[in-house]
């Protein structure tokens, strides 16, 4: 059977070595090393190319923000982020950015075990408080809005391919379609739902039942 591999970004001891711990209570995962310094991050993930980046993430770190964008633009790993984090436009910011996951420092053993194995499978996994502060936000921006326009079939399979991670040239290789085509129905499905973001569309899906949690 394959091994997970893992790499943990944390540049706090005590944070650093509970994840090891962690890791390393699991036969399935393997730990192919940690970063402690924030210029090591993007060496490490290109040297490695780990299936999951377990990585601590404070949003007042600008850094820490502009390192990540390099890491998810290299395409070398999926991003599990573990944070305190409990600001929406931060959470927001990370789901724009392409992040896989999301979980708080205050989930369970079992709760990032499960989201370190979903974020290897390349599924997007984000951790009930996660969900709630998103929900939420979106439900109140959506209030005032008309019913919105029921998707057609295609519709419907190109969004479920987006809330699990794909990207339109997977999308498109994976229906035979074109990239335009796939951008036309992006477009289409955003117009119809009355949403104005990828992060958005997210959370409706998440809201509708066609991501699992």
């Amino acid at each position: 059977m394959k091994s997970t591999k893992v790499l943990i970004s944390d540049f706090q001891f005590l944070t650093r070595a509970g994840l090891i711990h962690l890791i390393g209570e699991k036969e399935e995962f393997e730990l192919l090393g940690t970063v402690e310094e924030p210029e090591n991050l993007l060496g490490a993930v290109l040297s490695h190319h780990p299936d999951v980046l377990l990585m601590d993430y404070k949003s007042q770190d600008p850094v820490l923000l502009s390192l990540l964008k390099q890491v998810v633009n290299s395409q070398a790993t999926n991003v599990l982020i573990i944070t305190n984090e409990d600001n929406r436009q931060a959470i927001k910011d990370l789901l724009e950015l392409g992040i896989k996951g999301i979980v708080t420092k205050n989930c369970s053993r079992q709760e990032i075990l499960n989201a370190i194995e979903s974020v290897a499978l390349n599924t997007r996994f984000y951790c009930n408080r996660i969900l709630d502060l998103l929900v939420e936000e979106d439900k109140r921006a959506r209030e005032n809005n008309c019913e919105p326009t029921e998707l057609s079939p295609r519709e419907y399979e190109v969004l479920n391919l987006i809330t699990k991670g794909y990207r339109t040239a997977d999308i498109a290789e994976t229906l035979h379609l074109s990239v335009h085509t796939i951008n036309s129905h992006r477009k289409n499905i955003l117009k119809k739902l009355n949403l104005k973001s990828p992060t958005e569309l997210i959370v409706y899906a998440m809201e509708s039942g066609l991501v699992k949690v």
